[in-house]
């Protein structure tokens, strides 16, 4: 069953959200069976992340405190992007960086490489760059139209929702060159230890994900679908295909799998042979 995000066709509508796998994921599910995938945020210049522990569990969800990790641009087309595209199904790299600059290299080089590329202006684990980009609106013009004169193909850009207006951002987005939303990203959340007396994570902070964040990541993507019907990549505490469905019914064309993948590993592939069985057409947008 394909879909069509914008001029992206995909097999079916489930994507593997950046960040919450690596390449020993292949050996535990078939990912020629998944729509696509986005691969962890990648910078110009390698990054060591934060400090450990970079994920905990919490009693409804997770906390992580990665901090965009990654071996920089020039060893991830080496080396990671030669293993994804072994196979079949989409690969999209996601960018990020420290300044405006470093998006706009990161999307000129992979303009020779990829048809797709999500920008994340999302992440909330970072010092400068990331989430903060995400919140001024003139940044996110700025920064969108630069990477739309450099990259060719389509471009999804990773809000975050932390911000008072979604429907500002996301037209902002759209008009700036963005073919795809996706919607949402991690929320701030911490966690205490209270026998030691400080934080869990080095940072005190971090992105919070699982099933607890689903019914506020869902008000979003129908607010913005049921504003502008824009193509939309819907996730945030999907754990099972019923999650997963009322994404499409709020308006996402398709879904991300993130922190799910923490509780079930074969998730993703589960709910793609379900969702073999259903016309997400006929559904779409229905509430």
């Amino acid at each position: 069953m394909k879909i069509k995000l914008a001029n992206l066709i995909l097999e079916n509508p489930v994507i593997l959200a950046s960040g919450t796998f690596d390449q020993t994921i292949a050996n535990i599910i078939d990912l020629n069976k998944l729509g696509g995938l986005v691969t962890k945020t990648i910078t110009l210049k390698p990054r060591a992340g934060n400090p450990l522990p970079h994920i905990i569990k919490t009693k409804y969800g997770f906390l992580n405190s990665v901090g965009l990790k990654n071996p920089g641009i020039e060893k991830y087309l080496k080396n990671e992007l030669p293993f994804w595209k072994k196979f079949k199904t989409r690969i999209i790299p996601s960018i990020g960086g420290h300044t405006e600059k470093e998006y706009i290299e990161l999307a000129k080089i992979l303009n020779k490489n990829v048809d797709t590329i999500e920008v994340n202006i999302s992440c909330p684990n970072v010092n400068c760059g990331g989430m903060a980009f995400g919140q001024d609106l003139k940044i996110v013009k700025r920064l969108i139209t630069s990477v739309r004169k450099q990259f060719n193909g389509n471009i999804i850009v990773k809000l975050t929702p932390h911000v008072t207006d979604i429907i500002s951002l996301t037209k902002i987005a759209l008009k700036s060159g963005a073919d795809i939303i996706s919607l949402t990203n991690t929320f701030l959340g911490m966690e205490i230890d209270h026998k030691k007396k400080k934080a869990k994570l080095a940072k005190k902070f971090g992105g919070y994900s699982g099933p607890a964040i689903k019914p506020i990541s869902l008000q979003l993507v129908w607010q913005v679908y049921n504003k502008l019907r824009c193509p939309i990549i819907g996730g945030g505490g999907i754990s099972d295909f019923d999650d997963a469905l009322d994404f499409i019914m709020v308006g996402a064309t398709a879904i991300s799998i993130g922190s799910g993948m923490y509780l079930d590993r074969k998730l993703p592939e589960k709910i793609a042979e379900k969702f073999e069985k259903i016309n997400t057409n006929k559904i779409k947008g229905i509430i």
